[in-house]
């Protein structure tokens, strides 16, 4: 009769256990899909450097550089000087400060060349019209422009139009620009800042690559035309610094995120790289490689301009380059 008694209980204690055993399954399915959610949330999150523990620097972003040999061929039958003359060509790097610490001037000390300063302040790669519109005079200021002087022998205009300008360095690159003898050249160094992105001029124009209202066409033009008017010159390009885009309440917002209608600051960079390896001319990276997100509030005064330390650390690396990277190659 004992066993008969005990038979329900245990029945129903076996029964109880399999509940029991079925809740533990689900309640641990649950636990662990929200741990997953969880960590997956807070991975999507990230952790600002600011909050973070890990030193950026191990963070490397390899720069975008491409140091291109000169062809023998083209320095067929001119004749070697023994002395480096250089062309800067660009807008505010080279124009914030003309004084000895000026950019130019540190590169010219650093590499031991003559060094003509032929930039304007507030200048772009791009002009405003494909086709020169009188009533803005300033697109004269401007890459493609400036070159057309240049390769036109001929500074009249350009040097009419400085001359109305207030700001009295237009007319000192002009002056320049005058003492500058082409068949002694030996480099074009071409920098430009963020101007282009923060005037938003388009990136590119994929109907014409070589259209000079757009940053990429205006490098494509005016690279091509060097090239074919100087073939004995090296040109190197050197990319915009990081920067940053101060809206008209004074906010100021990264460039690397901040689109402004036609891509942030690194799409420019991005399509300046692309724009300049089909050229076949020299790029330095100066984004990634020398005045960078992580390093910029040492070099930067604002949220655009290079400090003197900055403009240092620009002149140690492209001179770097010019002193023990430059070959020549023969294609022969």
């Amino acid at each position: 009769m004992n066993n008969e008694n005990m038979q329900p209980a245990e029945s129903a204690n076996k029964q109880g256990f399999k509940i029991n055993f079925h809740i533990v399954i689900i309640v641990a399915i649950l636990l662990i899909a929200g741990i997953s959610v969880y960590r997956l949330v807070r991975w999507n999150q990230g952790t600002t450097i600011e909050e973070s523990d890990v030193d950026p620097s191990q963070f490397d972003v390899e720069a975008l550089d491409m140091i291109i040999p000169m062809d023998a061929s083209r320095l067929e039958g001119r004749e070697d000087d023994g002395v480096t003359t250089i062309l800067c060509l660009g807008n505010n790097p080279f124009t914030d400060d003309r004084s000895s610490e000026s950019l130019a001037n540190m590169i010219g000390r650093k590499t031991n060349a003559v060094v003509y300063d032929c930039a304007f302040p507030d200048s772009s790669v791009a002009c405003k019209y494909a086709v020169y519109n009188p009533e803005y005079t300033k697109d004269h200021f401007n890459f493609y422009y400036v070159v057309e002087s240049f390769r036109n022998n001929d500074l009249t205009a350009i040097n009419s139009i400085a001359s109305y300008e207030p700001d009295p360095r237009y007319q000192e690159a002009v002056d320049v620009m005058k003492t500058v003898d082409m068949d002694k050249v030996d480099i074009i160094l071409v920098m430009y800042d963020s101007t282009d992105y923060l005037i938003g001029t388009p990136a590119d124009n994929p109907d014409n690559p070589y259209d000079v209202t757009s940053y990429t066409g205006g490098i494509r033009t005016t690279l091509k035309n060097i090239e074919s008017t100087w073939p004995h010159i090296r040109v190197i390009v050197m990319s915009h610094t990081y920067a940053q885009y101060l809206d008209e309440e004074g906010n100021v917002h990264n460039g690397t995120t901040k689109d402004l209608g036609n891509g942030s600051l690194n799409h420019y960079l991005v399509k300046e790289a692309e724009a300049v390896m089909d050229c076949g001319v020299s790029f330095v990276d100066n984004y990634y490689g020398t005045i960078n997100e992580d390093n910029y509030k040492e070099y930067m005064r604002d949220h655009l301009h290079m400090n003197e330390v900055g403009r240092e650390k620009v002149a140690d690396r492209i001179a770097d380059i010019i002193n023990n990277r430059l070959g020549v190659v023969s294609s022969n």
